[in-house]
Order: structure tokens, then C-alpha cells, then sequence
């Protein structure tokens, strides 16, 4: 198996023939070279069940077929899940592209005086961007401009965090954008073809 969630991975856990009153559980993956999970204060299943798990990952939906087998790891209980088969449901709606773009974010509506933070692109696609900065950002709704170094000035967007992560002294932020000029939305699809 060549895919594997991160640690720290939430997964819903659906028996195939459930027990009344364990119908789903929710997971933790705590190691990902065997798909070790943690069910937490979640209903046990029986010793050994053939489950499906979904794995909700930015890109894609990944739904594994599989087995949940007891064992007892750590001192403790844990499941682990044996893959059968994996199938990945494509979310994006637009193609990506790894770019290396000036960004800058200003949430609007952030209490006290607002601040504009500077980043750089990841990846952009006509439907949102990733941003790396140095800052983070005071509220979760924030206006994006991107610089595409042409005459035609920066691609203006409302966007949404849809998520982040702080690593030492970057913040990593994946955002969809709720709101973006016709022309705008053009002129990225140029960037990805």
C-alpha cells in the first residue's frame, strides 16, 4: 500500500454489519506505518471486523475496505486496520499548480487595526490557493492578492481558511476562495495550462 494518513489523522469507522448502537466510531490514526488507531471513547467493535474507513484528506475523500483487528500495543487496546482496497474521491474541482507567488491576506473584519500579512504561494488553482507566512492571520474570512508579475495588476479574491498549520515560525495556510472576479478566475486557469 503506497498511501498512508499522517499521524494525527481523524477517521470514520463504519462496521459492515454493524451492531445496533455501532454503526460508525471515530479514530485516531497514532502510527502510520501500520494504520495503528486509537478509537478513543468510541463504542468497540467486535475482535476482528471488516470495516470501511474514510479519511477526509485536503485533496481527496479516501475510503479504505479493510479489516479492524484488536491488539494490545502500549499497554493498551488499540485497532489496527489491514487494507483491502483503497478508493480516492478527487475533491478539488480545479487542477493545482505548484507556483511560487508575493501574496498578501487582510481579514477585514479582525478586531483592532488591520493588518495586511505577507506570504508566498505554494499552489494555486482557480478555485483557491495555499500561502506560507511568517504571520498569522487574525480571523479566518481574509481578502487574498496574489502578484502575478504581469501588467494586468494582482488577482483579488474573498476566500476561506479551510485549513492551517504552525510549524516553528511559519504558518502553512490552504484556503478555497468564496469570491473571485470572472477575469481573475481566468487569468489563474492561464497559470495551470
Amino acid at each position: 500500500m503506497l498511501w498512508r494518513p499522517p499521524v494525527g489523522t481523524t477517521t470514520l469507522v463504519e462496521p459492515l454489519e454493524p451492531v445496533p448502537g455501532h454503526e460508525a466510531v471515530t479514530a485516531t490514526v497514532i502510527e502510520d506505518d501500520r494504520l495503528l488507531l486509537d478509537l478513543g471513547a468510541s463504542p468497540r467493535p467486535s475482535q476482528t471486523t471488516d470495516v470501511v474507513a474514510s479519511f477526509f484528506m485536503p485533496d481527496a475523500l479516501v475510503r479504505v475496505t479493510g479489516v479492524l483487528i484488536a491488539v494490545t500495543e502500549r499497554d493498551r487496546t488499540l485497532h489496527e486496520l489491514i487494507v483491502k482496497d483503497i478508493d480516492r474521491v478527487q475533491r478539488r474541482q480545479a487542477p493545482r499548480v505548484d507556483i511560487d507567488l508575493a501574496a498578501s491576506m487582510v481579514v477585514t473584519d479582525a478586531p483592532g487595526p488591520m493588518v495586511s500579512v505577507l506570504g508566498r504561494t505554494r499552489n494555486v488553482s482557480a478555485g483557491g490557493c495555499r500561502v506560507t507566512t511568517n504571520q498569522r492571520l487574525a480571523g479566518t474570512d481574509p481578502v487574498v492578492s496574489l502578484d502575478l508579475a504581469d501588467s494586468s495588476g494582482p488577482v483579488v479574491a474573498q476566500a476561506t481558511v479551510l485549513s492551517s498549520e504552525h510549524h516553528g515560525s511559519e504558518w502553512d495556510y490552504r484556503l478555497l476562495f468564496t469570491a473571485i472576479d470572472n477575469d481573475d478566475r481566468v487569468r489563474l486557469e492561464r497559470l495551470i495550462v
